[in-house]
């Protein structure tokens, strides 16, 4: 098993089983304290997108979810990147599959973590976030091709 689909699993089944934990331990909408003031545990169920928004519109993540995973797969498969982008892009899909399989399973996605100031997340969305600041990393930090100069003889 290659690495990308390595790092997706081991992303997809912490994900899973930390929700499965956090649905037979946690009440709905009952913080716990984790470290008070810094972080609880708060079961919730969001049935939006990002941050909470679109309540009730999350299934419009579904056919985005599914284009995503099919143009990493594709994407992988394709060129086999190695090191640090093939880390991300794992990262990506197992995030990406951990909050699809909630959404249709579910109608919602299952979050725990909670700062109090930050909506209430999950290992995914943790996972979704690293691998995009990854990635954004990469490309700002990427040091650009430089053209090569063609020197042309002209003839008098």
């Amino acid at each position: 098993m290659t690495m990308f689909l390595r790092i997706a699993l081991v992303i997809l089944l912490l994900d899973q089983l930390s929700k499965l934990w956090a649905t037979s331990a946690l009440e709905l909408d009952r913080p716990v304290p984790l470290i008070p003031g810094v972080l609880y545990l708060t079961l919730t169920h969001n049935t939006g997108i990002a941050f909470g928004l679109l309540q009730g519109k999350g299934w419009l993540t579904i056919p985005f979810t599914i284009l995503v995973v099919a143009g990493l797969s594709y994407y992988y498969w394709r060129f086999r990147p190695k090191g640090i982008a093939c880390v991300l892009m794992g990262l990506l899909l197992g995030g990406a599959l951990g909050n699809f399989i909630d959404r249709v399973r579910l109608g919602y996605v299952i979050d725990m973590f909670d700062l109090g100031w930050w909506p209430v997340f999950n290992i995914a969305d943790i996972a979704i976030t690293l691998s995009l600041m990854g990635f954004m990393a990469l490309q700002f930090f990427a040091k650009e091709a430089q053209p090569q100069e063609t020197h042309e003889e002209t003839q008098p």
